[in-house]
């Protein structure tokens, strides 16, 4: 299970990392996915850090917090986790379903 600062950093990855191979078909479906991994990660990360600014409401309060409702790009994200292929490593499923 990952937590809030017990992760790896996330990899930068030049698009011309792989010189003359970067129009393999394999090595593009590749970077699209380490691209994909990657702004999933940084999603949650942003969440995570929202959720940790926000300030604690009690569970019967008639006030929304942050918890309450997901906005467009947060629906947006779980779309493109959702349709990800391969599927995404289950450490960030994971994660995901804790931050929800």
């Amino acid at each position: 299970k990952t937590l809030p600062g017990n992760r790896p950093p996330i990899p930068n990855i030049h698009e011309n990392a792989f010189g003359a191979y970067r129009y393999s078909e394999d090595i593009v479906q590749n970077f699209k996915l380490c691209s994909y991994l990657c702004q999933f990660w940084s999603w949650i990360v942003k969440r995570e850090m929202k959720h940790n600014q926000s300030k604690i409401v009690p569970s019967n309060s008639s006030q929304n917090n942050n918890y309450d409702c997901l906005c467009n790009i947060d629906i947006d994200m779980l779309k493109r986790v959702r349709n990800l292929v391969p599927p995404p490593p289950k450490d960030l499923l994971d994660t995901i379903v804790n931050d929800l």
